[in-house]
C-alpha cells in the first residue's frame, strides 16, 4: 500500500475523531448551560467548560504534533537527497535571524500593568514589539519583491 493512501486514510480517522469528538464537546457544553442556568456559553464558570472542551484541545495539540514532526521529517529528507539545497536554507534562516535580530534591537521594553491585574515585564514587553518590528520588515520586503517582479516583468516585455 502507498503511503499517500495510507496518509488518506489517518487523515479520515482524524477528522472523523474530530467530528466525533465536537459532537461530544457541544453536548457536554449544552449539560452543563442548562445546569447552570446559562443561556451562553461565556457565562459558565471556566473549569466546567474546559472540563468538556478539554479533549478537542487534546486533539489539537496531538494533530499539531504530528505535522510539525511530518514537516520536520519531509524537510530534512529533502535536504539530505539535495545537499546544495542546504546553503540557501542556511542563508535563509540565518537572513531571518538577523531581522529577529535588528526587530529585538529597535523594540522597547516597558513594564506594563494588564487589565486582569497581571504584569507584563519588560521582556515580554520587548519582545511583543520585537514580533511586530520582524512583521513590518518582512512585510516591507514581501511588497518590495513583489513590485520588483511587476517591473523585470514590465520592462522585460
Amino acid at each position: 500500500m502507498k503511503i499517500s493512501k495510507i496518509l488518506s486514510y489517518v487523515v479520515l480517522a482524524v477528522g472523523a475523531l474530530g467530528i466525533i469528538l465536537w459532537f461530544v464537546m457541544n453536548s457536554a457544553i449544552d449539560k452543563l448551560m442548562e445546569a447552570n442556568g446559562a443561556s451562553d456559553p461565556r457565562e459558565l464558570p471556566f473549569t466546567d467548560a474546559a472540563d468538556a472542551v478539554s479533549p478537542i484541545y487534546s486533539l489539537t495539540l496531538v494533530v499539531f504534533v504530528v505535522a510539525l514532526i511530518a514537516t520536520v521529517i519531509t524537510i530534512f529528507t529533502a535536504l539530505a537527497k539535495n545537499p546544495a539545497g542546504l546553503k540557501k536554507t542556511a542563508v535563509g534562516i540565518v537572513s531571518f535571524l538577523v531581522i529577529v535580530g535588528i526587530g529585538y534591537g529597535l523594540a522597547d521594553g516597558v513594564e506594563t500593568s494588564l487589565k486582569d491585574g497581571e504584569i507584563l515585564t519588560a521582556g515580554e514587553s520587548q519582545w511583543v514589539g520585537a514580533g511586530l518590528y520582524i512583521f513590518y520588515f518582512l512585510a516591507a520586503i514581501a511588497v518590495g519583491l513583489m513590485v520588483m517582479s511587476g517591473v523585470k516583468k514590465l520592462i522585460g516585455k
